[in-house]
């Protein structure tokens, strides 16, 4: 019955108590009572009561045993005061019952709801040693990741009541409760986390109880050394360049021997040379020997140095230098490239300012002396068509912003198209390939988009800068912009490529979708994004900052591969529902949507485990959608926005699943019944832990009869009235979730009249509108209910203040 059976979860507290009762497998036919449970519960060591584990099947024997009832209520009460309540709880559970309660307070530590888990987890440190600490070591011996770990560290005072403060408390206490105080416990436990810890591109980082306990332990830092900013290292020792350099007038074999030595440098220290040394020089006032190294390194066209080489004879006035920099920049512009890529305009760049600024001077420096080189004319062109300078992005004139503006799609498209045909190996194509690419999808043409997106990703056009541009738009196409027969055409042209692979998963997720999944099985056979080369991901995971600890491109794939490999598994379980295509079958495929892991059916498993925070839906205004286009309602039609999200959300193919039960005349009653309730269930679910604009785009569900004209759709741009817009939509919207809950409470009503499902659903129409009327039907109708005593509580307390059911 959804989360109200975790409020009988108390009546196992004294079940655990008994050594002689299993738990797991069959249960005896007789329940022991309380008093004879807590009689045998006596005799269990420590160890043998936190070995000890609820199941599900020992909680509904006990939920409905008369002799436990009066425990079920002190505990619902506990909680209930906690929630809605001052947060005073007087007598807990432990208090009262001591130690037996341990194995309980451990369920509900591990509940999805984190009012119990603050419950649970108050009660094991109370009980304290060797409790809390047995348990603490079971939780790092299994490398738990689904603990909420600052629930061990938190002032216990705040548990109990969210509302409480305590300014003195001392943070260390937490480690006194879990016996973390004797150095013995703590260095052992320490160990066994290091152990237990999960490789760093196992993808659960921040979900590992064991690494935040150790962080806890010893520090961030210590942890986490790779986090700190490097020292900055004294400037190297370079004796023999210093005396060589300083000669005004070095022999050929003292010229050869300090080319000789800047060879045999490192890299770094050959970089220092030529940013720290030769750059801070005057132009004109370069030393022989500094001259002849910028020489040595300009007539060779393999050295990555050699640009830089070029433009700092040229800003020097020499003759080679100048020449070879003219016949760059008048020809082969892609040459210049290395020398671009280095220019960093963002406020926050981690690499080497001296170097970035200095190339940023030489270009300036090369745009003032050849204005009407091929390189600067393209660069001018390039500032006219995006309003900004390409060197530096210092805006243009109003009038030219104006007139850009004032372009339509199809022209800027032409604008590009025409840019890349004179320029394309300018340093800056990238850039241009990006703004092309946006002017495909504003010309509603995702595909050919998505052609550009994908040679931003593969071919790096121009110097490669804005390459990480390009995965945000891939991943948003291929998850709900470009439909399946579009999916289907690329990877037919991309399958001898290298990025095949992510075409090829895309497809079978899609086909998981429409529950093809014996295609999504054919397609995903033996598919291994691993093996994907590095390159197709590098440019949106680089690891050129000093605070990448690992490799997190190799990191993604190996978490796509793995969530592929679940995928899999589920697939088969899907297949098999589908074929057996009886109304239980049925009812379980959809259950199988809707449920925890439903979502990871149709998962497309490119969003660094955060699809919600980065896939566009419109919830803060228009913005991502014009930038991304598939939400963009002044350029995609309603209808085809709602179809595109409807297909790719785990609620709305689980809400269309279980309407097609509700309409089949042969539907069995008692199935008919729970589909009712799991599809009202489903339903709150998406209102109360999704987006509301991803809610917004797949408006009407099925099985709602929602007005979907009824809703306006066009941004307006200015934000007062925008806003305005989006809250009628909100009411409007909220206003059809009420009217479905209305009518599956009625059909409930009239058709299942003892049904145990109808007090949760008139309990969520009280959390979602904060009618108190609904609390009063659950007392006067549904008094024996699980959720009359709540409702009392609520009608005493709180009689017209809604809340969120799943924040419970």
């Amino acid at each position: 019955m959804g989360s109200k059976g975790q409020v009988f979860m108390a009546l196992t507290t004294l079940l655990l108590l008994s050594a002689d009762l299993p738990l797991q497998g069959e249960l005896p036919r007789t329940l022991p009572s309380p008093q004879e449970a807590s009689e045998q519960a006596e005799q269990l060591s420590p160890e043998e009561l936190v070995d000890l584990e609820i199941d599900e099947e020992i909680r509904d024997r006990l939920r409905f045993d008369p002799t436990w009832r009066a425990i079920a209520q002190a505990v619902q009460q506990d909680i209930m005061i906690i929630k809605w309540g001052d947060g005073q709880v007087q007598d807990p559970i432990w208090k009262r019952f001591g130690t037996k309660t341990f194995p309980l307070l451990s369920y509900y530590v591990q509940s999805a709801d984190p009012t119990r888990q603050a419950y649970g987890m108050a009660g094991i440190r109370s009980l304290g040693a060797p409790y809390s600490t047995l348990w603490l070591e079971r939780q790092i011996e299994q490398g738990q990741s689904g603990t909420n770990f600052y629930l061990l560290t938190q002032d216990p005072a705040t548990l109990l009541n969210q509302a409480s403060y305590t300014p003195s408390y001392d943070y260390d206490q937490w480690k006194r409760d879990f016996g973390l105080d004797d150095p013995q416990t703590r260095d052992r436990l320490i160990e066994l986390a290091r152990a237990n810890l999960e490789p760093t591109n196992a993808g659960n980082n921040y979900g590992q109880f064991n690494l935040a306990f150790l962080e806890a332990m010893l520090g961030y830092e210590a942890v986490h050394p790779e986090a700190n900013p490097p020292e900055e290292e004294p400037a190297p020792e370079i004796p023999q360049w210093d005396q060589l350099a300083e000669l005004p007038q070095p022999s050929e074999a003292q010229v050869q021997e300090a080319i000789a030595y800047y060879r045999s440098l490192p890299p770094n220290t050959q970089e220092y040379i030529l940013v720290e040394r030769l750059g801070p020089v005057k132009a004109g006032e370069l030393s022989p020997v500094g001259t002849a190294l910028l020489k040595n390194l300009a007539a060779n066209v393999e050295l990555e140095n050699r640009m830089w080489a070029i433009a700092e004879l040229n800003r020097h006035g020499d003759p080679e230098g100048k020449a070879a920099l003219q016949e760059i920049i008048n020809g082969d512009l892609s040459q210049l490239q290395p020398l671009t890529y280095i220019v960093q305009y963002d406020p926050f760049y981690d690499g080497d300012l001296a170097k970035s600024s200095h190339a940023y001077f030489l270009l300036v420096g090369i745009a003032e002396q050849y204005p009407d080189s091929k390189f600067i004319r393209a660069s001018r062109e390039y500032g006219d068509l995006t309003g900004y300078s390409y060197f530096g992005s210092a805006p243009r004139s109003q009038e030219i912003r104006d007139r850009i503006a004032n372009k339509t799609s199809q022209e800027r498209m032409q604008d590009w198209q025409d840019w890349l045909s004179r320029y394309p190996d300018h340093p800056g194509a990238d850039d241009a390939t990006y703004f092309l690419a946006r002017a495909l999808e504003d010309q509603n043409d995702p595909v050919a988009a998505m052609r550009y997106w994908v040679q931003m990703m593969t071919e790096t056009p121009g110097d490669g800068d804005a390459s990480y541009l390009a995965f945000p738009h891939v991943r948003t196409l291929l998850d709900i912009g470009l439909t399946t027969q579009q999916v289907e055409t690329l990877y037919e042209q991309y399958q001898d490529k290298a990025i095949a692979p992510l075409f090829r998963y895309t497809l079978a997720v899609r086909q998981a979708r429409e529950h093809n999944y014996t295609e999504a099985l054919e397609l995903s056979e033996g598919l291994n994004l691993t093996e994907m080369p590095a390159e197709i991901l590098n440019s949106y995971y680089r690891n050129d900052s000093w605070f990448s600890s690992y490799n997190r491109q190799v990191e993604i794939q190996i978490e796509m591969q793995d969530m592929l490999t679940e995928q899999r598994q589920r697939w088969q379980q899907l297949q098999q529902l589908q074929a057996e295509n009886t109304p239980e079958s049925r009812y379980q495929l959809a259950s199988n949507w809707a449920g925890a892991g439903g979502w990871k059916n149709g998962y497309l498993a490119v969003w660094d485990q955060w699809r919600t925070g980065y896939l566009p839906t419109g919830s803060w205004g228009n913005e991502y959608c014009e930038k991304f286009w598939v939400c963009n309602l002044n350029l995609r039609q309603a209808d085809a926005v709602q179809n595109s999200y409807r297909q790719a959300s785990q609620n709305a193919i689980a809400l269309s699943l279980y309407q097609d039960l509700l309409e089949d005349p042969t539907t069995p009653a008692n199935l008919r019944e729970k589909t009712l309730y799991m599809a009202a269930s489903t339903l709150l679910w998406q209102w109360e832990n999704h987006p509301l604009g991803e809610t917004l785009r797949i408006h009407p569900v099925a099985g709602m009869s929602g007005d979907r004209p009824s809703l306006n759709f066009t941004p307006i741009s200015n934000p007062e009235a925008d806003y305005e817009q989006r809250q009628e939509n909100y009411k409007q919207i909220e206003q059809d979730y009420l009217s479905y809950l209305d009518n599956a409470i009625a059909t409930l009503q009239s058709e299942f009249s003892s049904s145990p499902y109808t007090d949760d659903l008139l309990f969520s129409r009280y959390a979602i509108s904060g009618e108190s009327q609904y609390l009063e039907q659950i007392v006067e109708n549904y008094g024996e209910g699980d959720r009359a005593a709540e409702a009392r509580f609520l009608l005493e307390h709180h009689p017209n203040q809604p809340f969120s059911e799943y924040s419970w």
